[in-house]
Formats: structure tokens, sequence, C-alpha cells
């Protein structure tokens, strides 16, 4: 059986919220597997992380995400931030006056673990748990962070991965009748043949989505043997490649399952330091990598939650996915 993603961004900025950010994730986590010592581990690893939010940083976000055969959490804060992470990690260091234990726990528990936290501009650590064998392919890892218009209950955004090929999607406006065509999106993302060209995998769905009020797409492949990236995007879906030097990605005007305009793929260098960002405009148009060092080094679910809480927009549902050599 496979089972929709689901994406739960919760606000932490009460006690309580710590016990029902457990209690939500635990609920989703159930429907994957009934494991007790996994769901264990996974409920020590949100109480800490929620835990951390408020001691540290006084409120923040926990965003847990359910795709494929496992589960991925990130907390975000704005709060102080670390000036020595190494420090912080090691057990029996604190600032609060805990037991210190608290980011050691959350490392040891997990099956993937990253952070990233400057002095003054906060903190981003990362949490995976997979209920099999790595699912990376072809080298490659991903990450993203999806989140809804403020006071909507689903995104009209959405994502999806599938081997070497990432798409992103944006339904026209927000709610419900956007989440239909992200969604819709997704399921065709997901089922299409990996051997077929961009361009016409975008007439596909072109063709596909005019049912739907439509909106942006944008679809990319690393092809790593030819040290190759091809996007091809209808719409404002941005896309940027970064490497030695940033450098914006083509997509063509139009709205997806409305009038696409010329459907044309492009191709970029790829190689070993390359990072693929994608997305959409609930981001400004001011996102990039500018002013965070080291951030490239580290997990493309970070770099996709560092570029989400500093860049978006609050007025729209707001996507990033990254993609990196693994």
């Amino acid at each position: 059986m496979t089972l929709a993603p689901v994406d739960l961004n919760l606000a932490v900025a009460d006690e309580a919220h710590v016990d029902a950010a457990r209690r939500a994730v635990l609920r989703e986590a159930r429907r994957l597997t009934l494991d007790e010592t996994f769901l264990g581990r996974l409920a020590l690893v949100v109480q800490e992380m929620a835990r951390n939010l408020l001691l540290h940083a006084g409120h923040g976000e926990l965003h847990f995400n359910r795709n494929g055969q496992g589960f991925d959490l990130l907390a975000v804060d704005s709060g102080p931030g670390m000036a020595n992470v190494a420090q912080c990690l090691s057990d029996h260091y604190s600032t609060k006056g805990t037991m210190g234990a608290g980011l050691g726990a959350i490392r040891r528990l997990s099956d993937r673990f990253d952070i990233y936290s400057q002095a003054g501009r906060g903190t981003v650590v990362f949490s995976r748990f997979e209920l099999g064998a790595d699912k990376s392919r072809d080298g490659l890892i991903s990450g993203a962070l999806s989140t809804p218009y403020p006071g909507e209950e689903v995104c009209g955004d959405a994502w999806a991965v599938k081997g070497n090929r990432v798409m992103v999607c944006d339904g026209l406006g927000h709610g419900v009748s956007a989440h239909l065509v992200g969604q819709r999106a997704r399921e065709l993302f997901l089922a299409h043949d990996p051997a077929m060209p961009l361009a016409q995998l975008m007439e596909q769905f072109h063709r596909a989505l005019m049912s739907t009020r439509g909106g942006a797409l944008a679809f990319a492949e690393v092809l790593l043997a030819e040290g190759q990236l091809n996007f091809c995007g209808i719409g404002n879906i941005a896309g940027s490649l970064v490497a030695d030097k940033s450098r914006g990605l083509v997509s063509a005007n139009g709205t997806i399952g409305y009038k696409a305009g010329r459907i044309q793929p492009y191709s970029y260098p790829w190689d070993e330091s390359s990072l693929l960002i994608m997305s959409s405009d609930g981001l400004t148009s001011k996102c990039g990598m500018s002013g965070y060092p080291g951030l490239t080094q580290r997990h493309p679910a970070v770099v996709a939650a560092v570029l989400h809480r500093d860049f978006r927009r609050h007025n729209d549902d707001a996507t990033v996915l990254v993609l990196k050599n693994a």
C-alpha cells in the first residue's frame, strides 16, 4: 500500500506543545510501523527537539515529513544560535542547567543526523529515521520543506523525488483546489517512466492537469556519468545551481494545465560540488546561499530548512527542495 506523504508543521511555543508534537508525530508514524522500539526512539527525538526549541530559543517550529518508507524531522528556530556546535553536541554540556544530553541523544537515536547553527541567527536540527535500507539512489541525496498558506490546513505546493529526478509544483492560488493540483502532479510524477524525456513529460503533465486550475511546474534530472543537469520548467518555480558560482535556471512563461507556451529543457554542467535548489514563489527572489558559511556541506534537508526559515514570504504556500551528491 502506498501512503500519501504527510507534512506536519508544528509550532512549539509552550510546554504543552511538546507533548502535542510527540502525539501528532507518533499518530502518523504508526500508519507505517507498529515497531515499538522504533516508535520509542522516534518519540524521544521529537520530545528532545521540541524541548530544545523552548529552552534555547523560546519558540520555534517542528517539521515532520513522511515520504516513502521513512521519516524526516526538522527543528527550526531563529534564536541565539550556537557559537560552538561541537561543544553543544558533547554530553553533559549545557547552557541551561539541564543534563546536557539532548543533542547527543538525538544524534545517537537517529539513523541520520545533521545540524547547522549561526550565533545570532538560529539553529536547524535534522533527524532521519529509516524503516529499511537507505533509499538514496544514483549517488544523490535530497531534502525538502513545504508549508501551507498561513491558516490553511493543506498546502497547494507539492514536491517529489524519483531516482535521479525531482519535481516541484505550485498549484495556482492556495487551499484545497491548489492542493489537488499539487497532489495530482505528485502522483503523475511518481508513476512516470523515468526514460521519458523531460519535455515529453511536461507535455504529458500539461494535458493531464487541464481538468484542474493548473499552476507552475518544474522538473530536474542529474546525469552523473555525463556531468549534466537537465531542467524543464513552466511558470515561476525558481531553480538555481550552486557550484563555484550560482546561476539561475531558465523556466518558460505560462501555466501548466492552461497555457504552457514553449516547452524547452535546458542543460547545465554538474560536478561533485554542485547543489540544486528549487523553490515555489512562497520564497522571496532574494533566496540564496550568500551569508551561510559551510551550509553547502550540510544535508539537503538542513539547507532547505535554513532557506525556508529566512526567505519565506508568510503569505503563500512555500516549498524548497535541495539536491546534491551523496
